[in-house]
């Protein structure tokens, strides 16, 4: 309900009980902790999103908002009013082909309870003018951290295999055992072929294929955070420089990107949290549970006592 009464300031403030003097202080006040924020938010705004292009407002208040003398809803208004909204550009690239795969889905009503138990791996390609590039990740489905990847000019399976020897190698040095991890991928042909195959085998790593994208979320998820999160945004234009960009942004991505799930931290924050204090482990519950199939499109058939 609206009241037809009217107030002036003086009385609205003698009504709640304080001084004109206190009523004028505290908008001056609020203007002086906006300009502030202000002049503190610019500098470390601009170095935020020089880094990751496609950081959001709230990534930036958690990166360095407890400096800022407003709190977190008026300094994410202050980011938006300054222009940095995410703009986030979406360039999809089929690569997940239906068809026959040669491994089952190890995944299904999987509970996944440690480092190196399940890495997921994925292509997505890299278009720039009329060129394309084959970008590889292979992600660890418990911390989130991308443990091998590579870019290339080629789709072959020999490019698939060095990304992979890479991320065994990387594992070996800390210490990790990978007999028995599961490695699960889509059904590109790649990860079928004699060398792929051969590799995982020599190293005890089971494979494991999906018949649909969203049955290898996390893989897509790097596909996504990367390529349009980073990638897209720099625009590389020869194979060296994507390599280059690719190396920043996986090493951003790894050391500085805080995740929801991982309580707030960055994938390597949380690989060391977890050696230093183990308590903090969790269990994920991998999903969907059961894959389901294509079902047949039902054509409507029109009702006769309609028809004329």
């Amino acid at each position: 309900m609206i009241h037809p009464y009217r107030y002036s300031i003086k009385a609205a403030c003698g009504l709640l009980g304080f001084s004109r003097q206190a009523y004028y202080k505290g908008a001056v006040d609020g203007t002086a902790r906006e300009d502030a924020a202000l002049r503190l938010a610019g500098p470390n705004l601009r170095k935020a999103r020089k880094r990751c292009p496609s950081l959001g407002c709230r990534s930036m208040y958690d990166e360095f908002g407890g400096q800022l003398p407003i709190g977190r809803d008026k300094s994410i208004r202050l980011f938006m009013d300054l222009g940095y909204r995410v703009r986030y550009p979406k360039r999809y690239g089929r690569a997940t082909q239906s068809g026959t795969r040669e491994f089952p889905n190890l995944l299904v009503k999987k509970e996944v309870d440690g480092i190196n138990r399940v890495w997921q791996g994925d292509m997505a390609h890299y278009l720039y003018g009329e060129g394309k590039f084959y970008t590889i990740y292979i992600t660890d489905v418990y911390s989130q951290e991308i443990v091998g990847y590579g870019a290339y000019d080629s789709n072959r399976a020999e490019t698939y295999a060095e990304v992979m020897r890479g991320a065994v190698s990387r594992a070996a040095r800390d210490g990790a055992k990978l007999e028995g991890m599961i490695h699960h991928s889509d059904g590109g042909k790649q990860y079928e072929s004699g060398i792929y195959k051969e590799l995982c085998s020599r190293h005890g790593i089971l494979q494991s294929m999906c018949m649909y994208s969203y049955e290898n979320p996390y893989a897509e998820k790097t596909n996504d955070l990367i390529n349009n999160g980073y990638l897209n945004h720099w625009k590389p234009r020869t194979l060296d420089q994507l390599r280059a960009c690719q190396r920043k942004a996986v090493t951003d991505h790894n050391s500085k990107r805080r995740k929801k799930a991982l309580g707030g931290l960055s994938p390597v924050q949380f690989k060391s949290k977890l050696e230093i204090m183990p308590g903090i482990a969790h269990t994920l519950n991998l999903k969907p549970y059961e894959p389901e199939q294509p079902r047949k499109r039902m054509i409507k058939k029109p009702n006769k006592s309609t028809v004329r």
